[in-house]
C-alpha cells in the first residue's frame, strides 16, 4: 500500500476519496481502486467486510474519515472505533465487531423481530404502529429504515388519500353555492330537517394539516371531568337536528380551549376545519349555536348539572376539601333594555347594573361551584344561606369545614355560631388595630409550590366584641405578619389545631383565587354574557325604602346647614355683631332644628325596607337570566380544570411551571396536525406537528404518551384516541 501512486485516470462512475483512492458504487457492491486497478471490494450487506475495509483504508491514510464513513454507510464514530480495534488486535479484533468498544449488535430489532416489523410496514401501517407491534421505539424503526435493515412500504397507508388543506378549502368552497360553506353531509342534513335524525354521528376521514388539531389533546381530560356524562343524565335529547347534545357541548368546550371568547367570534374561523375536530363537516353557525344554547336553557337543568359536577370533583379530590376559599366576583350587565339592581364594580370604579357570583375553590385553588346572587346580596348572607349548606353536603357532616375569605364577611357573631356548628374561619381582621412590638415577631418557613417562603409572625389570643355589644366577647386566635415596610397584617381564626405558619399560609394562598379570576377573564372571557335576556325576580323581596332614604338625605343636608349656622352665630358673638344679626342667626337655628325634628319624626314612622312591588311595576322586576349563564360558566370551568389536569402531566419539563405550563398548553392546542382514522383497528390517530424548541417537543411527546395510556375513546364512537408528536428523523 505505501507504494501506491496518485490516480492518473478514473472511470466515469468512480468517486474520488483522496489523491490515491477512488470507489465505484453499484447496487450490489463497493469496489475500491487505485492507479494500478481494484484493491478490494465488498458486498453492501457484508458488515464484517465493511468494518475490515474501513479500518485498513483509514489506517493507511488513503481517505478521510467523513468521506469513508459516508461511502460505507456507517457512522464516523464507528469507523474510528474499528480503526482502534484493528491497531490493537488486528483483523481478529474486528471480525465480528465484539471487541471492547466495538459497535454492539441490535438487541431489540433482532433478526427474529425484523420480519415482523417489515410485515407491518408492508401492510401499509405507520412506523409508530410497527414500533408498537414489536415493542421498540419509533426512533429504532426509523434508524433501521435509514440503515437499510427495513424498507418503507410502497403501499399507501390509507385506502383513501389524506386531503391536504388546499384540497379541503377547494371542496368547502365548492359547496358554498348549494347547501352552504363546507356542508358535505347533505343526506343527513335533509333527514334532520324532516325530523328523522336526532344527532349526526361523528365520522372521520384522513386529513392532513388540520388547524388547531392540538385541541384534541384535551379530550381525555374533558371526558374525565364528567361534563358529557353528567349532561346525558339531566338533559333530554335536543330537538331533531344535525347537531345534538354532544356536538354542541364539545363545540363550546373546544371554543373555550382555543380562546374563541364568544359565540359571535366563531364566524371568524374556518367552519370546515373546526368541524373536522368534531367529526362533522362543519361547526354550527352562530345562530344555530345560539338556538341550541337557548334550547338547553329552556330545560332548566343547569343547577342539577352544576351540582353533579361539583359532587364528582369533590369525590375525586377529597383531601382538598378541608379548606375552602370563598370570594365574590361581579359580572356587569351591559344590556340597555332592562334596569337591573346595581352594585359597585371594582374594575370600573363605579356602580353599575350587575350580578354577584360567590365562587368556592378547594385547597388546591381549583373551582368547585359558584352561587349567583341576582340582588347582589351581602357575602355573609350568601355564606350562611348557600355556600355552607352546599359545602357541608359535599364534605359530609363529620369533617371539619374551614372557610377562608376576606374581611367583607366580617361578623364575630356569625363566627361564634359557626364555630359551635363545627365550621371554622380564617379571615383578615377588620378595622384599625394597635401595632404590636416588632420584637414579638419570629421567622417561620413554609413550603409553597416547591419554594420556601419565610413569614415573620406573632400570635395572641384576643377577645372579639360583636358590633351590637349585647353578646359577650368571643375569643379567637390573632396571627399577625410583619411586612418589610413595617405594616402588620392581622389574621383571625377559630382553628386551634393548626400552627401559626399554617394559618398564615392558608390565608395568603387566597391570592390564587384572585389570580384565577384574572386568568379566566383574560383567557376565557369569564365576564362575557351569553345573553342579555332577563327573567322575573321575586316581587316580594324587601328593599330599602326609597322615600325614607330621600328624607334621610334631606335631614343630613339640614343638619349640615344647621352646623354652619351655629358656626356663623358663634363668630358673630365673638366679633360683637349687632343684636339684629345675632337674632336673625338664632331664628335660623331654631327653624332648622325644628325642621330636623320633623324630618326625624317622619323617618321614624316609615319602614326601613318595603316590598319591591310597592315601589316598582311587577313587569319591571327582573334579573339576569341564570340558565344560559350557568351553562357557559360551567363550560369555562371544565375547560380550566381540564387544562389544569394536562398541566400536571408536563410540569416536570418546566422549571417555572406556574408561568410556562399554561402558555405551553395554549400553544399546543393551536398546533396543526394530521387526523387519520383506522376503522379496522378502531383507532383515531392524531399526528401533531412539532413545536419550536426541544424542551417543548419532549414535553409534548411525554404528554402524548400519558394520554395514550388512558386509551380514551372519542365520544360517540369506538375509535380509541392515539396521539403522536411528529419528530425529526
Amino acid at each position: 500500500m505505501p507504494g501506491t501512486i496518485e490516480l492518473p485516470l478514473l472511470p466515469e462512475e468512480a468517486i474520488t476519496l483522496g489523491p490515491r483512492l477512488a470507489v465505484i458504487e453499484t447496487p450490489e457492491e463497493l469496489v475500491f481502486m487505485n492507479a494500478s486497478g481494484p484493491l478490494m471490494n465488498c458486498s453492501r450487506n457484508d458488515a464484517t467486510a465493511k468494518r475490515y475495509i474501513g479500518a485498513v483504508l483509514l489506517t493507511q491514510g488513503l481517505a478521510k474519515g467523513d468521506d469513508l464513513a459516508a461511502v460505507l454507510g456507517i457512522h464516523r464514530s464507528t469507523l474510528f472505533r474499528n480503526q482502534k480495534l484493528y491497531r490493537e488486535g488486528g483483523l481478529e479484533a474486528i471480525r465480528d465487531g465484539r471487541g471492547q468498544g466495538a459497535p454492539r449488535r441490535a438487541h431489540k430489532l433482532t433478526d427474529e423481530v425484523l420480519p415482523i416489523a417489515q410485515a407491518c410496514l408492508d401492510q401499509g401501517r405507520s412506523q409508530s404502529a410497527a414500533a408498537r407491534e414489536v415493542g421498540v421505539s419509533e426512533t429504532a424503526i426509523r434508524h433501521a429504515i435509514k440503515t437499510g435493515r427495513l424498507r418503507r412500504s410502497q403501499r399507501p397507508r390509507q385506502s383513501r388519500a389524506a386531503l391536504s388543506p388546499g384540497e379541503r378549502a377547494e371542496r368547502d368552497a365548492a359547496q358554498a353555492q348549494g347547501a352552504g360553506t363546507a356542508v358535505k353531509r347533505i343526506e343527513e342534513r335533509l333527514l334532520a330537517c324532516q325530523g328523522e335524525l336526532t344527532e349526526a354521528a361523528p365520522h372521520f376521514e384522513p386529513v392532513e394539516g388540520v388547524a388547531n388539531a392540538g385541541v384534541l389533546l384535551a379530550l381525555p381530560a374533558v371526558i374525565g371531568e364528567g361534563l358529557l356524562r353528567s349532561a346525558e343524565r339531566f338533559y333530554a335529547p335536543l330537538k331533531a337536528g344535525f347537531y345534538g347534545l354532544h356536538s354542541i357541548l364539545l363545540c363550546l368546550v373546544m371554543m373555550a380551549m382555543l380562546r374563541i371568547k364568544s359565540i359571535e367570534r366563531l364566524s371568524a374561523h374556518q367552519p370546515g376545519e373546526l368541524g373536522i375536530l368534531l367529526g362533522l363537516d362543519r361547526v354550527p353557525e352562530v345562530k344555530t349555536l345560539r338556538r341550541k344554547l337557548n334550547e338547553l336553557g329552556s330545560q332548566q337543568q343547569a343547577a342539577r348539572l352544576a351540582a353533579a359536577l361539583t359532587e364528582q370533583w369533590s369525590q375525586g379530590e377529597p383531601d382538598e376539601l378541608g379548606v375552602l376559599y370563598v370570594d365574590g366576583h361581579v359580572n356587569a350587565y351591559t344590556g340597555r333594555k332592562h334596569a337591573l339592581p346595581k352594585t359597585f364594580v371594582q374594575k370600573r370604579r363605579q356602580c353599575l347594573p350587575a350580578s354577584t357570583d360567590v365562587w368556592v375553590h378547594n385547597g388546591a385553588a381549583e373551582p368547585l361551584f359558584f352561587v349567583t346572587s341576582p340582588i347582589n346580596g351581602h357575602l355573609l348572607a350568601l355564606l350562611e344561606q348557600e355556600v355552607i349548606p352546599q359545602a357541608r353536603q359535599q364534605i359530609g357532616p363529620e369533617k371539619t369545614l374551614t372557610l377562608v375569605f376576606d374581611r367583607e364577611a366580617w361578623s364575630p357573631k356569625s363566627f361564634e355560631q359557626w364555630h359551635a356548628q363545627g365550621i371554622e374561619v380564617i379571615t383578615y381582621r377588620k378595622g384599625k388595630q394597635t401595632p404590636w412590638d416588632p420584637e414579638d415577631f419570629r421567622p417561620f418557613s413554609v413550603e409553597r409550590d416547591g419554594k420556601s417562603v419565610t413569614y415573620w409572625l406573632a400570635e395572641r389570643s384576643v377577645r372579639v366584641i360583636p358590633a351590637n355589644r349585647k353578646r359577650p366577647a368571643f375569643w379567637m386566635r390573632e396571627i399577625r405578619r410583619l411586612c418589610k415596610n413595617g405594616h402588620q397584617t392581622a389574621i383571625l381564626t377559630t382553628r386551634q389545631d393548626l400552627s401559626a405558619e399554617q394559618i398564615a399560609d392558608h390565608m395568603f394562598a387566597r391570592w390564587r383565587q384572585e389570580n384565577f379570576f384574572k386568568y379566566m377573564q383574560a383567557e376565557f372571557n369569564l365576564d362575557h354574557l351569553s345573553t342579555y335576556a332577563t327573567e322575573p325576580a321575586d316581587p316580594e323581596r324587601l328593599v330599602p325604602n326609597p322615600e325614607r332614604r330621600a328624607l334621610e338625605k334631606s335631614r343630613k343636608a339640614k343638619k349640615a346647614q344647621l352646623g354652619r349656622t351655629h358656626v356663623q352665630h358663634a363668630k358673630q358673638q365673638r366679633d360683637g355683631a349687632s343684636p339684629a344679626k345675632q337674632a336673625k342667626a338664632i331664628e335660623a337655628i331654631e327653624r332648622l332644628e325644628k325642621e330636623c325634628d320633623q324630618l326625624t319624626a317622619r323617618i321614624n314612622d316609615m319602614e326601613k325596607r318595603v316590598p319591591l312591588n310597592s315601589i316598582q311595576d311587577a313587569d319591571k322586576i327582573v334579573h339576569h337570566e341564570g340558565e344560559r349563564k350557568t351553562i357557559t360558566q360551567l363550560i369555562k370551568i371544565v375547560a380550566y380544570r381540564s387544562e389544569s389536569c394536562l398541566a400536571s402531566m408536563v410540569e416536570p419539563f418546566f422549571a417555572r411551571h406556574d408561568d410556562e405550563v399554561r402558555a405551553f398548553l395554549k400553544a399546543v392546542f393551536r398546533l396543526p396536525g394530521d387526523i387519520i382514522p383506522d376503522y379496522e383497528r378502531n383507532e383515531l390517530r392524531v399526528r401533531l406537528y412539532g413545536l419550536a424548541n426541544n424542551r417543548s417537543q419532549q414535553a409534548l411527546i411525554a404528554l402524548c404518551e400519558c394520554l395514550n395510556a388512558q386509551q380514551m375513546k372519542y365520544p360517540n364512537t369506538n375509535l380509541r384516541l392515539v396521539y403522536e408528536a411528529i419528530q425529526s428523523h
